[in-house]
């Protein structure tokens, strides 16, 4: 449908134009690849301007236009094919689109051709840079001078956003080369985080693995006249004598031998084109693998003295890469990639190999630390120091402390109740916000149940319908010997009646019971406090709600306070052990987070009796024990509700290097005895 010509309104053609370019604006920006953009741009065009047909040409080879798109063009290009390369070429270096009249050209005379090239942004002006592509479209001739001005805006805005759909194709482009250079950043950084060849091993195999996209990579080493696989990603361990991993074992040593990188990919003819050696190790591996792609390169020490960079020939193979795909989907599993990955790793593979041939340096390493002490502080020094050592150890050992277990903990007042949602629904209305003062019957929230809502309307509707079909049949029994005959098919008037008001005190008793859901839709306060749940305003409103959700808690901050302390399970057993050989209750005392300076006394009140698990924290830590503790101050200046706590517990006394260490020697005593 035209959008310019004269028979379609005003409104509705500017609709139809700004909606076409608001998608196009979207479709710019899209990670979408330049023949479905132009493809659906000239879609757009032909249907918004109502046109006969439309091409796309994009740059060919030494100066000549191809063909990208078209649509119902087929007989406009076949008959003026000569002529329409002439004009395509003309038209390259325009800076603007323009109509071409059917005046002077072999084309239909109902015909005209509006062109328009599709510069870069930032070259707009250039004449000389071959555009990005050609907009063609072929329009109905007959319209004015002012409807074709408004084709070459419309197509030149048109080109423009086709402009800019290259800028952020070369941009994305940028941008995954940016990301490309940082992935091997990373990449190097993670396997030179290894301390050691082992660890070395394992980062260059797992991080490969995720570098490559394939399902296994493996590094096998040289280690004197023998090869031994160093590691295999997604395995710390693996039998050396399993046959699987001998294969692996003597097809690096064959291509090792080689000296040339394996790229076999999934086909007899490739294993036929190798050596013989090389063949019969890859294909006796392949058996037993059922790999569909591989490639193994070899890794090449570089001779740090060597002075000609280009010669590999005194380089030393210590190493093979080896890359594994074993499902259908192996284009990802390219030999550049591997290549490139081996290249990566071979400086810092070189180093731990170089380092692991001295397994005793760090025994040296001490040793001499040793020697240079002596020297340096003299043997009178040293006996003095551990003098100093041996009292220190004495002090540790027979002095006593105060022997504290640290927890964190919470400041809750000591009454304090929950208010639950009644029924599922949304909220309505929110009434109170964090912080607020209220009493007991205070409306706290309004909830909404559309389903009441619609059962309370046909309840109501049910009982005006018994109502009056009760007064009809209190009218009809006035006048029945009058008005109407005895019916054998219908019940008689009295039994209908009784029906019908056993029937309207059932639906009395549902409008009541839904008439009660109705009223506890509205939550009240169950008593005077504080509202402390935080932002109840952005948390609940417009929100759906379940049944028995906690919607909103209220504490009475008067009450008094309490702290809700988190003692970790393995420093639980000092607390019961001290509680169970002091009869008084346990001292505590702690210090609020927002009271830096005060320090308040406690006592323990309850120990909980089990350890309750977060389902959203199962792989973290063990959940703690909660112990509850009375507060002995009566007034806590800076006390808050939620107010975070550093809680000490006394557990009794105990030596000095107990009390200091008592961690270290638990996780000893625990790795002894178990």
């Amino acid at each position: 449908m035209s959008t310019l010509e004269p028979y379609e309104t005003t409104h509705d053609s500017w609709q139809q134009v700004e909606d076409f370019l608001a998608n196009l604006h979207e479709l710019a920006r899209a990670p979408i690849e330049s023949d479905a953009f132009y493809r659906k741009l000239l879609a757009g065009c032909v249907a918004t301007l109502a046109a006969r047909g439309g091409a796309i040409w994009l740059p060919g080879l030494r100066s000549n236009w191809q063909l990208s798109q078209q649509i119902n063009s087929e007989h406009f290009l076949n008959d003026n094919q000569a002529e329409n390369l002439r004009l395509l070429q003309n038209s390259a270096s325009w800076d603007r689109p323009q109509v071409l009249l059917p005046e002077g050209r072999e084309s239909p005379a109902d015909t005209v051709l509006l062109l328009g090239a599709v510069h870069d942004a930032d070259t707009q002006t250039e004449a000389s840079k071959r555009p990005r592509a050609i907009v063609e479209l072929f329009l109905r001739s007959g319209c004015s001078p002012a409807v074709q001005h408004g084709w070459e805006e419309f197509l030149a805005t048109v080109c423009q956003v086709a402009a800019e759909f290259h800028t952020h194709e070369e941009l994305r482009n940028l941008r995954s080369e940016h990301a490309s250079h940082a992935e091997v950043l990373n990449l190097i950084r993670r396997i030179q985080a290894g301390e050691n060849l082992t660890g070395l091993a394992y980062n260059i195999t797992n991080e490969g693995r995720r570098f490559l996209g394939v399902d296994r990579v493996s590094l096998v080493l040289r280690k004197s006249t023998k090869w031994h696989l160093q590691s295999a990603s997604g395995t710390e361990r693996f039998e050396s004598r399993a046959e699987a991993v001998k294969q692996l074992e003597n097809l690096a040593r064959v291509t090792a031998q080689w000296s040339e990188p394996i790229d076999y990919f999934d086909s007899s003819k490739a294993v036929a084109d190798l050596p013989t050696a090389v063949g019969d190790a890859l294909q006796e591996h392949l058996d037993s693998s059922h790999a569909r792609r591989l490639v193994a390169v070899p890794i090449q020490f570089r001779n740090k003295d060597r002075t000609d960079t280009t010669s590999h020939k005194s380089d030393e193979c210590l190493a093979v890469l080896i890359a594994e795909d074993f499902g259908t989907n192996n284009d990802q599993l390219l030999r550049s990639r591997v290549v490139e990955l081996a290249d990566l790793c071979e400086p810092a593979l070189q180093q731990a190999v170089r380092l692991d041939r001295f397994p005793v340096r760090t025994t040296l390493a001490w040793a001499n630390r040793w020697q240079k002490l002596c020297e340096t502080w003299g043997v009178s020094r040293l006996a003095l120091a551990a003098v100093a050592i041996a009292f220190a150890l004495a002090a540790l050992v027979f002095v006593p402390a105060d022997f504290e277990i640290e927890a964190s903990g919470t400041l809750v007042p000591q009454v304090e109740q929950d208010i639950f949602a009644t029924t599922n629904g949304t909220v309505r209305e929110i009434l109170v916000q964090h912080g607020d003062q209220v009493t007991k019957g205070d409306v706290l929230c309004v909830l909404d149940d559309p389903q009441l809502s619609l059962d309370q309307e046909r309840v109501r509707g049910e009982i005006a319908t018994v109502r009056k079909r009760l007064e009809a049949i209190a009218v009809a029994r006035t006048d029945r010997k009058s008005r109407e005959e005895p019916s054998t098919d219908r019940l008689p008037l009295s039994a209908e009646a009784r029906q019908l008001e056993l029937r309207l005190a059932s639906l009395e008793q549902q409008a009541a019971i839904l008439q009660g859901r109705d009223q506890a839709l509205t939550l009240r306060s169950p008593m005077d406090g504080m509202v402390l749940t935080l932002d109840v305003q952005h948390l609940l409103r417009t929100r759906p709600v379940e049944r028995g959700q906690v919607l909103f808690t209220v504490a009475d901050t008067n009450s008094g306070w309490q702290l809700k302390a988190r003692v970790p399970q393995d420093q639980i057993g000092h607390v019961l052990t001290a509680e169970v050989e002091t009869e008084a209750p346990l001292p505590v005392r702690f210090k609020l987070a927002g009271d830096l300076e005060n320090v308040f006394q406690g006592h323990v009140t309850d120990i909980s009796e089990t350890a309750v698990f977060d389902t959203e924290k199962l792989a973290e830590e063990l959940p703690d024990i909660q112990v509850d503790v009375a507060v002995d101050s009566e007034h806590l200046p800076a006390a808050r509700p939620g107010m975070e706590a550093k809680v000490r517990m006394l557990c009794g006394r105990k030596p000095l290097g107990y009390v200091w260490l008592h961690g270290v020697w638990d996780n000893l005593y625990g790795w002894l005895a178990f």
